[in-house]
């Protein structure tokens, strides 16, 4: 039922405002911190373009955890979910990148037109269906392509309750205690081949999950 609903246009207004509304109370009520910020002043201070990398089922994460002067870019699929959650995210000022499996291209060119605009490139690694806690999608050739670093995000609040679906999407509550933690180093692919570099990547944001897990 609630994905026949999805598919009407008017249902799908309704629901993205409703998301739109509980994410706003969400924000209001709950105390937020983040670690290790200093990390990601000092690597915007070159005015450069980076990649943002966060496990999907922290996405929930990202119209909080920005705060920094560049734009930040989320790349969003074109199924349902996907479309709900570009539309989410315009209301919070973000502005996502589509991308489309008949269009490949097109996100490319998109990505090239943001990094020559200083904008920063926000990407779940193991979207849009998994599995999760592994990187399907192909960040390496990405950011060796447009000379991009990344830095790794991890988020968790003390009060949430998961989704039935493929990563147990996390949902914040209200009055809840929040902490962003980015990654104590940035990573240049140029130090890496890429299956060195996805165990890496893999194995930092899994381990950020168990020092964050400390803050609760």
């Amino acid at each position: 039922m609630l994905k026949k609903l999805s598919k009407n246009k008017f249902f799908k207004i309704i629901f993205v405002n409703l998301i739109y509304l509980s994410l706003s109370l969400i924000k209001k009520t709950s105390n937020w911190s983040g670690v290790n910020e200093e990390t990601i002043v000092r690597q915007l201070q070159d005015n450069k373009s980076i990649i943002v990398l966060i496990w999907h089922n922290q996405l929930m994460g990202s119209t909080f955890s920005w705060k920094f002067k560049p734009k930040l870019r989320p790349v969003a699929t074109s199924h349902r979910d996907g479309q709900i959650s570009t539309l989410v995210q315009k209301k919070f000022g973000l502005d996502p990148l589509l991308r489309e499996k008949e269009k490949p291209s097109a996100l490319i060119k998109d990505i090239s037109l943001a990094v020559k605009n200083g904008e920063c490139i926000y990407i779940t690694p193991d979207a849009p269906h998994g599995p999760p806690y592994q990187i399907n999608t192909n960040i390496y050739k990405l950011a060796k392509k447009f000379d991009l670093k990344i830095a790794l995000l991890t988020f968790k609040t003390n009060r949430f309750f998961c989704l039935n679906n493929w990563d147990k999407l996390k949902i914040p509550l209200p009055f809840s205690k929040g902490i962003y933690f980015w990654g104590k180093e940035i990573i240049n692919p140029n130090h890496f081949d890429e299956n060195t570099f996805n165990k890496f990547v893999i194995e930092n944001l899994n381990k950020n999950l168990k020092i964050i897990d400390a803050y609760f």
